[in-house]
């Protein structure tokens, strides 16, 4: 069995019209095309129906007319007004499913002459010509089907415009065609008949079967009536149109019938809900699913219906774990630069409204909190969480950092979402000296490393250990630390001053206790001198390093928190 879909347009720079930078993916089955007057909704219509279509005559629709639409019959692309200066065309691109293989067709804009007559000048008139991306030939998977470098996709296509609201009782009677059909397949006169009257549940003549073909001279109207107890003549302008969704609904059950390598069908319809009371447009798409799916057709339609948007939006909708819906709709909004918007139902309402939007209340998530060793490591932590820091932490997660010194080993600190899962939505930083341990081959997602020095063996040292070290080398030699011994002496803090408040050649910083003793003694000039500061501005590389763990361990931990 052939199954053809159409799944996107795509349409980069340069423009075509207002349409810029956007890819509109389609439903399998309904895809409702929303927004303002003038916004481009018929500009996609046109591109879509053109790249697909039956260009024989051997499969025709109950109108009379191929399975195909064409751009030219849609919408008007006037060549000196839109085109004429624009030296680089724009090459919109519809992506397809044949088979359940990819195929993309290019939208080639092109241009022709048409010849001066008697009745009119010569002039350049545009085409838009679906081409092969691959510029060859192409061969459907599992068929015998091939696509010609300019043919169309052969995905039976029907678009239907707004001829179909030409009003047959403000026409001249002498243009108005109504004749009885004999000739069509009674199971499709049944369908006609019955999809009709469960959208709008119009009477029938009694005891009358049969349709009536109803058109108008010079135009491409033409729809199909069941027999009412009226003159079709004299039916509602929703009536009407309804007949023309009906009759090429009724074309495809005919094509599916008659054609045994039928791939499934494409109906495009321009403002599908005019004239239909908002209860019958509910109506209305409820009956299409049902023919959609048994005819395997994509239906893709404009609108400016809240009621069938309501009846589409995932807001009022529901699959129940079956999947991607098979229905969507596209919203289109600021009318000059049109993009695609993922609104709510309430943000639809206000946008076709323009109703002015009120300021967005945003949820307030609770700040992610940071437990660490001691307030020595403290210290190091809130020198490191510049403001900086804090905004790319809060852009990756939302949220803000409280950091908390609980005064635990680093063992202890590390064992706690063992015994409490609290401590697996938090973000645990340990000193520099610590080994993470291993959780199924990997250190755990929310514990970070704090920077620190290194000892002759390479190993970390706590914050302690790292600024007693850095002091001791900046007076044993300040040429080591140029820059951090010139913003020293600007405090007017000499070596002479560093080795006699801060070093203590009978401490033993090896010692945990001890070192952290000397620390908590001295953490006021620690503070004043910007020892914490200038250690950071020469290890560059392991702040970046510990600010990127930071920032991976807050969006992991958000996603635990609620």
């Amino acid at each position: 069995m052939q199954k053809y879909i159409l799944k996107s347009l795509s349409i980069s720079l340069p423009a075509f019209r207002k349409l810029k930078n956007i890819k509109f993916e389609f439903a399998d089955r309904i895809t409702l095309i929303a927004g303002h007057n003038g916004i481009g909704k018929s500009t996609i219509l046109g591109l879509v129906a053109n790249g697909s279509g039956l260009t024989t005559s051997r499969h025709r629709s109950y109108t009379g007319r191929t399975f195909q639409g064409n751009l030219n019959e849609i919408i008007y692309l006037d060549y000196n007004s839109e085109l004429a200066d624009i030296s680089d065309l724009p090459r919109p691109l519809l992506g397809y499913d044949l088979n359940g293989e990819t195929f993309e067709k290019r939208c080639a804009l092109t241009k022709r002459t048409i010849p001066k007559t008697a009745k009119r000048q010569q002039r350049l008139e545009v085409r838009v010509v679906p081409r092969n991306l691959a510029a060859e030939e192409y061969k459907i998977n599992d068929s015998n089907i091939k696509i010609g470098d300019s043919s169309k996709v052969p995905l039976p296509t029907i678009y239907l415009g707004m001829t179909r609201m030409l009003p047959i009782g403000e026409s001249d009677p002498e243009m108005v065609e109504s004749d009885p059909d004999t000739s069509m397949h009674e199971e499709d006169a049944e369908f006609i008949s019955t999809f009709i009257n469960k959208v709008i549940g119009v009477s029938k003549a009694v005891g009358e079967s049969g349709i009536t073909t109803q058109g108008i001279k010079g135009t491409s109207k033409r729809s199909m009536h069941p027999v009412y107890a009226h003159s079709p003549k004299s039916i509602s302008l929703g009536q009407d149109s309804l007949s023309s969704i009906a009759t090429a609904l009724a074309s495809f059950k005919k094509l599916q019938r008659e054609w045994d390598d039928y791939p499934g069908g494409l109906l495009v319809i321009d403002e599908i809900d005019a004239g239909f009371h908002p209860h019958a447009q509910r109506q209305l798409i409820h009956s299409i699913r049902n023919a959609a799916k048994k005819l395997r057709l994509q239906v893709i339609a404009t609108t400016h219906s809240l009621s069938l948007i309501e009846s589409i939006h995932p807001d009022n909708t529901s699959i129940g774990g079956k999947g991607v819906s098979p229905d969507k709709v596209i919203y289109l909004w600021d009318s000059n630069n049109p993009s695609i918007a993922d609104l709510t139902l309430q943000q639809i309402r206000n946008d076709m409204n323009l109703v002015a939007p009120a300021p967005i209340k945003r949820k307030v998530k609770s700040r992610l909190k940071v437990y660490l060793e001691d307030a020595e490591a403290g210290l190091f932590f809130k020198t490191l969480l510049t403001r900086s820091l804090r905004s790319k932490v809060r852009v990756a997660s939302g949220r803000g950092l409280s950091p908390l010194p609980i005064s635990v080993g680093c063992d202890n600190l590390q064992g706690l979402p063992k015994f409490d899962p609290h401590f697996k939505t938090v973000i645990i930083a340990v000193d520099a000296d610590a080994t993470v341990r291993q959780v199924k081959g990997r250190p755990p997602l929310n514990i970070v490393k704090l920077p620190g020095g290194k000892n002759s063996k390479g190993k970390g040292l706590n914050p302690e250990q790292t600024l007693y070290n850095f002091v001791a080398e900046i007076v044993a030699d300040a040429g080591s630390h140029p820059e951090s011994y010139r913003a020293l002496l600007d405090m007017d803090v000499t070596t002479d001053q560093l080795r006699e408040h801060l070093l203590d050649d009978e401490i033993d910083m090896s010692k945990r206790e001890r070192a952290k003793k000397w620390m908590k003694a001295r953490l006021e000039l620690i503070a004043n001198w910007k020892l914490v500061e200038l250690w950071l501005a020469e290890n560059e590389p392991e702040v970046r390093r510990f600010e990127a763990d930071l920032i991976a361990a807050a969006v992991a931990t958000d996603k635990l928190n609620p």
